[in-house]
């Protein structure tokens, strides 16, 4: 590979002469090579017939000497075989396998055959000839001979002819390839020193001439072309990138690009002296800018983030503050796209954009709901103490009921009837016997007292009665002012309460309201229920809000179903769900999503204070609040979401 590397970068003269001279080269060397296998192959062959046939003769000879059992004058004429110097050896055998003469070296395997062979061995030929007198094979003779030396002369031979041939058409091609190239190299080379000058000097105007009509002179005449179009492509692309420049500087942010490992900035537009008073190429000049230009309370943050989004890879945004040159603190905020090349990042683009204003507005719109939350926190403590008030109100009419008519029975009482009668017995205290045994008004005087005395006796427990009622009463309002004021007490002090146990408080308090207008109250409550944590006043808070709408909805609806459902169960593994169903007016859908907006209400005496402060205490509590109704005529079901208690699981297990 690192050949045809440094062949590549070879001037093309050479790389022609390389390509002329290589096939030729490879053509004569394989028909070398061809016409070597092919001379040893005939060589083999002759020189077996030449072998076979002075087997034969020797075998022919010895034949006498066989029949006659002379082994000596076998010997002898094997010995005739030194004048063949390729003979390595020879050996006569009998027809029984043993051995009538040798000549030479004959460590090797005989074959007593009656067919004539001839096997080509690495380096020898081995012959099996029968020795035949009178049609019949009287014995072997087994022949050895050395084709190594042959074979060797001719291969050097044959390979010198071949090298001398193969320099001699190297050479030929060699200088025909020389003269050839000019009518290829040198328009090419023209025509490549052509690109280098467009390419170096950016000058398209230049054109390659054509010298031809060949294939050259259509690659001279498309170079050109090309050039004609990349002038025109340069000079659009000048122009966009006017455009794009101008677009870029015209924008209300600072467009960059940097680096995204270093955050080394290696573009920024014209915005930046604008906005923080810096000019591009004080960006550009210093590596760590950015970095350094960060306000000290964002900086690492900041720089946290960079790199984090980097690595990540997808687009990203985040804020934080500049230090411009005028000492002035810029919110800015980033928005940037991370570049990629074959899964690595290339570089990082983004915008940065004055936030400054925004804010300083958000910053006014916090302080403005934070005193807008104080103000709904402050109404919902007004919609507490007027539910209590009113039912307070609602107690002190059982009151003034009750004291009216303890008063109306004491102005109707018997009692100065009495006196009038005790009057007349200490007036006639003298006569007292014959006034009560003579007188007529003294006997019905008896009678009389035992019937006022039934009467004061009766008024007497009915008084008695009125009394323990009023006594009841007021022990209702002292009950729920002080409930009042223990939750006040407590308002802002989170606790773990069971559900029930607000369910019961806000019922208590209402319970006169109910009891009044006829409501009937339906509990749903699930056993093994976990204990909730939350602020104690607020969730009572929304109750008694939630539970007065309610009430108000079904008189309002003036049906003849007045139930109000209060169903409590777990909504997940971390809330619980109140859910106070009414069969009231219902709400109508285009309300549903704005009934929580602060100052909305479709009653002619609200202020829009207590749903909104309710979803905003559920909020600050960890919880939300929600609603859903079917339309106008349909009741309506408010959900409050209570945050569980950290506690042991054991209520999970308990309700598996």
């Amino acid at each position: 590979m690192k050949a045809l590397r440094h062949l590549s970068d070879l001037p093309i003269r050479n790389q022609i002469t390389l390509l002329l001279v290589t096939p030729c080269v490879v053509v004569l060397l394989l028909a070398g090579v061809v016409m070597m296998g092919f001379q040893v192959r005939l060589l083999r062959h002759a020189f077996a017939r030449d072998a076979e046939a002075v087997a034969h003769i020797v075998g022919a000879n010895c034949t006498a000497a066989i029949t006659f059992n002379d082994p000596k004058a076998a010997a002898e004429i094997l010995e005739s075989l030194k004048e063949k110097p390729h003979v390595v050896s020879a050996i006569l055998l009998r027809q029984d396998g043993s051995t009538f003469a040798t000549y030479g070296n004959h460590h090797w395997e005989t074959i007593v055959s009656g067919d004539h062979q001839t096997l080509f061995r690495e380096s020898d030929i081995f012959l099996v000839e029968p020795v035949i007198l009178e049609d019949k094979q009287i014995a072997t003779l087994n022949v050895v001979f050395d084709l190594g030396a042959i074979t060797a002369g001719l291969v050097k031979l044959i390979a010198g002819m071949v090298l001398i041939i193969t320099l001699v058409g190297i050479a030929v091609v060699t200088l025909l390839s020389r003269w050839l190239q000019r009518r290829i190299s040198d328009p090419i080379q023209r025509l490549t020193r052509t690109a280098e000058t467009v390419a170096v000097d950016k000058n398209y105007s230049v054109r390659a001439a054509a010298e031809s009509n060949g294939e050259l002179a259509v690659l001279a005449r498309t170079f050109n072309q090309m050039l004609v179009r990349i002038q025109e492509q340069d000079d659009a692309i000048t122009l966009s990138q006017q455009k794009l420049e101008a677009l870029v500087n015209s924008i209300e942010g600072i467009v960059w690009e940097c680096d995204p490992v270093a955050f080394r900035f290696t573009f920024v537009s014209q915005q930046s002296e604008r906005m923080l008073g810096y000019r591009p190429e004080q960006w550009l000049a210093d590596p760590n800018f950015w970095q350094s230009h960060l306000h000290p309370d964002d900086a690492r943050e900041a720089l946290r983030l960079c790199h984090d989004f980097t690595r990540e890879g997808k687009p990203y945004a985040h804020e934080y503050r500049m230090l411009a040159a005028d000492g002035r603190v810029v919110w800015i905020r980033e928005s940037g796209t991370v570049l990629h090349e074959q899964s690595r990042p290339l570089a990082v683009r983004g915008i940065f954009l004055d936030i400054t204003h925004e804010k300083l507005a958000e910053e006014d719109l916090e302080r403005l709901n934070r005193r807008l939350v104080e103000t709904s926190r402050f109404a919902g403590m007004a919609e507490v103490a007027t539910g209590v008030l009113h039912n307070v109100g609602n107690v002190l009419n059982s009151v003034t009921v009750s004291a009216n008519l303890v008063r109306d029975r004491l102005k109707a009482s018997r009692v100065s009837n009495l006196c009038r009668a005790t009057a007349m017995l200490k007036e006639r205290e003298a006569d007292l016997l014959e006034f009560l045994a003579t007188d007529p008004r003294g006997k019905r005087l008896p009678e009389y007292l035992a019937t006022v005395s039934q009467h004061i006796a009766n008024e007497q427990a009915s008084l008695i009665e009125e009394v323990s009622h009023l006594g009841t009463n007021v022990e209702h309002i002292k009950e729920i002012v002080a409930r009042q004021q223990s939750y006040a007490k407590v308002a802002g002090a989170f606790e773990d309460l069971h559900p029930e146990e607000l369910i019961d408080d806000a019922l208590r308090i209402n319970a006169t309201s109910f009891e009044r207008h006829h409501i009937v109250i339906v509990r749903e409550i699930d056993t093994h229920l976990p204990r909730v944590h939350v602020d104690r006043h607020k969730a009572l808070q929304i109750l008694i809000n939630l539970l007065r709408n309610a009430k108000e909805a079904i008189d309002a609806n003036r049906g003849s179903d007045r139930r109000l459902l209060i169903k409590v169960g777990v909504a997940d593994e971390e809330h619980v769900a109140v859910r106070i169903r009414d069969t009231g007016i219902g709400i109508a859908p285009d309300n549903l999503t704005r009934i929580f907006q602060h100052g909305f209400t479709t009653k002619k005496s609200g202020h829009g204070f207590g749903l909104h402060s309710g979803a905003n205490a559920a909020r600050e509590i960890g919880g939300r609040l929600s609603v859903h109704s079917d339309g106008l005529g349909q009741g309506a079901e408010f959900t409050l979401v209570l945050p569980v208690a950290s506690e042991p699981m054991a209520w999970r297990r308990a309700s598996a």
